[in-house]
């Protein structure tokens, strides 16, 4: 606390010497809106006291008049005990604090509705952002829900696909099993064919070696006089027999 008291009167010794220029345009500064205001509104009508002195009592914390009074009471005597004991000092950085901070009031009280406003806007177009988001999702939903509600049978149509793709195994498997019988049976065949080929060669080239055996031997047989003369006796008998078998034509 003495350090703060110390440090306060430093402050305010330093700055005596600006304060009579400062509070004279702080008062300047304080009274020219007020002026430009009133020489505004003098030509056009007058604000009634009640609603300035009404505006007034608002400013202050309090749900009813009493609060409000008790609660200026509280302030201005507590003011007045930390200025008495020297714990504040009222200078020119108080004046500019209160210039600061009714500037920010003022502020604050004319453009709370213009921020409020801006942020009700931003809340509605945010609002209409999310719902015609979500009309979209719900769009989209609903057509995905319609496109699978068609395809409410895909149970069935694949248990008979499921089905057929069994029975096309079977088939299958049935044609590859005709498909080596067929390439068996051609491949006997094709064996039985040489077989019987390779018979009817043996066949025939035995045929021609009998017979040329047979002709060779007949041909030795011939040659020999003996046998030609019996032949030829042999023919000779027949020849009589034949001749003396037929009758003479009368």
């Amino acid at each position: 606390m003495a350090f703060r008291s110390f440090f306060i009167r430093s402050a305010t010794q330093l700055s005596r010497n600006t304060a009579a220029a400062r509070i004279p345009q702080f008062a300047t500064a304080k009274c020219l809106p007020w002026r430009l205001q009133h020489t505004h509104t003098v030509g056009t009508e007058h604000p009634d006291p009640k609603l300035e002195a009404r505006s007034l009592i608002e400013l202050f914390p309090g749900d009813n008049l009493a609060a409000k009074s008790s609660s200026v009471l509280v302030a201005a005597s507590m003011a007045a005990y930390l200025i008495s004991k020297e714990i504040y000092i009222i200078d020119a950085e108080v004046f500019e604090m209160v210039c600061i901070f009714g500037a920010y009031w003022l502020w604050y009280r004319g453009g709370k509705e213009g921020v409020l406003e801006y942020f009700k806007e931003k809340k509605a177009t945010i609002k209409n952002v999310l719902e015609s988001a979500r009309a979209d999702h719900k769009a989209v939903v609903q057509e995905r829900v319609n496109h699978i509600s068609k395809m409410s049978d895909i149970v069935n149509v694949t248990d008979a696909l499921f089905d057929m793709s069994k029975e096309m195994v079977v088939l299958v498997e049935q044609a590859y099993e005709l498909q080596q019988k067929v390439a068996l049976y051609r491949q006997v065949k094709g064996v039985l064919d040489a077989w019987v080929r390779h018979e009817v060669d043996v066949r025939e080239r035995l045929q021609k070696q009998l017979t040329s055996t047979i002709i060779s031997r007949v041909r030795e047989i011939l040659a020999d006089e003996k046998m030609q003369r019996e032949v030829l006796r042999e023919s000779l008998a027949q020849l009589e027999r034949l001749v003396s078998g037929t009758k003479p034509v009368p």
